[in-house]
Order: structure tokens, then sequence, then C-alpha cells
């Protein structure tokens, strides 16, 4: 709820916060200079000064971390390694404590509750969508029962385009791949997740309570997914690279496919989109990570030791530009990439790393953030804060 008007009073009786409401251009330069903590404490100084907030939109320049809590009285931790500072947040409400995060956008996060339903929440403005439950698929009969964190034992029978489907039995699977995208101004989304051998999506413009089936990847089932600028790159165990293009209220159309490098057995892969659209693949082995992109000339993979003056995150799978702390020619990735469905920890048990292309080692890491607390925490993501805007009332 936005916070009473307050005002300053100065020795002469003057109120000097009423002087500077006459002049929002003023206010909004401030919330500009404010760090996160500050921007929101600034909010809650008058009635004037929340309007003004809503008016502001900012995107924080350095990555921080975010450790979701098994416990309800403390929902998150959020760690800014760049200033060394690490926020609590707290009364999440909704047994927060209990959602698993399957995929984010900047500060909206995509949340599995304890029972089989999604949601989009905004950890800042503190929204929260609702989406359809598992169970709401088109053209499907599908049955649901919780059996962990991200396993369900589950009846298949569905249809599409591309033929029937049926398990046939009671199976245990679980979601394995997800991803989101979110408008910051119309709020529009797009998530887009996997189970077994077929994608489920569902857009907000689409005006429909359920998902609807992409295709069922002809048995081979999905082992990444990126979506970025419309597009949604899926990789498959075929070695398949396909590109399905989003646009406006229609139906998604495959733009493109391309064949990956081949697979090894002892490695994770991961797609990643670069910031000009080149497809890179990540094959990685414990905390060791090789990046391959395909040649221009030859249509042939190829092994790089460089990415440019660029930063690699893995949870989003794309890459941004290294500037304002954030390391050039680095993969940021977390446990929650490398193993997030067996629970084990890599890379020595650090949470989160920073690993270095070029001298193919890991240069980085903030396990002493996770030693400070008692409180033990799940789901380490990287994000891109986004803060500001307006408050769901």
């Amino acid at each position: 709820m936005p916070p009473e008007k307050k005002e300053m009073i100065g020795s002469d009786g003057d109120t000097k916060w009423s002087r500077l409401t006459l002049v929002p251009d003023l206010i909004r330069s401030i919330f500009k200079r404010l760090n996160f903590v500050e921007f929101h404490r600034a909010r809650s100084i008058s009635l004037d000064w929340y309007s003004t907030g809503e008016l502001c939109y900012r995107e924080h320049p350095t990555p921080w971390i975010i450790l979701f809590s098994n416990y309800s009285h403390i929902s998150c931790k959020l760690i800014d390694p760049l200033q060394y500072k690490t926020y609590e947040v707290k009364d999440l409400g909704f047994d927060f404590y209990r959602s698993r995060c399957l995929a984010n956008c900047g500060s909206w996060f995509l949340m599995l509750d304890h029972k089989t339903d999604f949601y989009i929440f905004n950890l800042f403005t503190r929204e929260r969508i609702r989406l359809p439950s598992l169970e709401a698929m088109d053209g499907s009969l599908m049955r649901f029962e919780r059996t962990g964190e991200y396993d369900f034992m589950v009846t298949l029978d569905y249809k599409t385009k591309y033929g029937h489907f049926s398990s046939g039995q009671i199976r245990k699977v679980s979601i394995k791949n997800a991803v989101l995208w979110v408008d910051e101004v119309s709020k529009d989304y797009l998530v887009v997740w996997n189970l077994e051998c077929f994608i489920a999506y569902h857009k907000k413009s689409y005006r429909n309570n359920s998902w609807k089936v992409l295709q069922p990847l002809d048995m081979q089932g999905c082992v990444d997914m990126v979506f970025k600028e419309s597009k949604l790159y899926v990789l498959c165990l075929s070695r398949a690279i396909t590109v399905y293009e989003f646009r406006g209220g229609a139906s998604p159309n495959e733009c493109a496919s391309f064949s990956s490098p081949d697979f090894q057995k002892d490695h994770d892969y991961s797609l990643v989109v670069t910031m000009s659209g080149e497809v890179l693949m990540v094959a990685r082995k414990i905390c060791k990570f090789d990046i391959h992109k395909m040649d221009p000339n030859s249509l042939k993979w190829i092994k790089i030791d460089s990415i440019g003056n660029e930063a690699l995150f893995l949870d989003q799978g794309t890459t941004v530009e290294a500037k304002d702390g954030v390391k050039t020619n680095c993969v940021y990735f977390s446990n929650d990439q490398l193993h997030r469905y067996n629970e084990i920890g890599l890379c020595y048990g650090t949470n989160n790393c920073v690993y270095d292309i070029e001298v193919e080692s890991v240069v980085q890491s903030f396990q002493h953030f996770a030693d400070i607390s008692l409180i033990p925490f799940k789901d380490a993501r990287w994000f891109f804060p986004t803060f500001g805007g307006k408050f769901l009332r």
C-alpha cells in the first residue's frame, strides 16, 4: 500500500519536501542515483514521492544472486557481489518457501508451488500472476501427483498435430527446462516448459486459461531452451537445434533448424544466444566449460576461447556486455544449472561461480555468502534486478 503523506518541516516553518514535489523531474533524477534499498526507502517519504517513483523504472547494471529459503520466516536472500552486500527478504507469503524457481526474467520469477500450479512473481513489487495448472493442457488428459520438489507421478495422454501420445501407465517425470519472458510495460508474458517429450507454452495475449503443446519432439526430449527477441531456441537429444518464432497472438512457427556438435556422455549441454544473435553450445564437465560456435564458412562447430567483450550467463542462456563490474569473457553459473535435479553441489560446494573461458578455470566463487547464514537455501540463480514501476494494488 502507498505510504501516508508526510512533511518535513524546517526551522522556518517551510515544508521542504513540498517544494521538491513541485519539481518531479528533480525527484526522478534523485531516484536514478539511488541503489535498490535507497530507492524503496525514498518512495516512502511521501505520497508524491511514491507516485513519482511509479513512473521510474530501473535496470541494475550488475548481476545479483538470489537464494531461495527452505523456511517460512525468510523467503530469500539477495546478494550483491560487487558491493559485497546481502539483503534478506521476508514475509512473501502464500507458502513461498515451498515453491521452486524454474526460470527468471529480470526481477520476475517463474515459480511452481507445492501443488501443481505455476505463477509469475515480481520480487520487488510483489505482483503475482497466476498461470494455468499443469493439468490444464489443450487436447490432453493429464493427471499429476506431486512426489518431490521437481518430480511428479503422471499419466500422459495428449493429442497434437503430430499425432497421439500416451504414456500408457503412471510414471515419474520432472520438469527439467523452462523459460520466462515478461514485458515490463505491458505485463505481457510468455512461459515455456518441457516435460517428457513435449513442450508446453502459455502467453498472456492468447487470452485463454490453458497450456498449448508446441510439439512432442519426436520422442527425443528437450536438453535446453533459450528465449530471446521473440524466438525460442530448443536443443533436443537428437542434437537438433530448432528455432520457433512467437509473434503477437499467432501460434509459433518453425523458422530454422540445424545440428549441434556431437554429444559426449560425461558432459552436460546448454544453449546460449549472444547479443548479436549467434548460437553457442556450452559443454560442461564439473567446473570446466567448452564453448562452441558454428563456423560461417565451413558450417562446422568449432571450439572458441573468447566471446569478446561479453559475459555469458547460463541462468538466462544469453550474453551481456561486460561492464560495470561484469567480467569480460567469463561464464557466470550456479549449482542450479549443474545438477539441479539431483541436488549435487559441484565445484567443491560453491554455490555460484565465475569461470574464465580463456584461462579455463574458475576465477571467482561466492560460497562465503552462504556460509554466513545458518538457514539452508536452494535454487541459487544469477539475475539482473529491475526495480521501480507500479505496485500491484
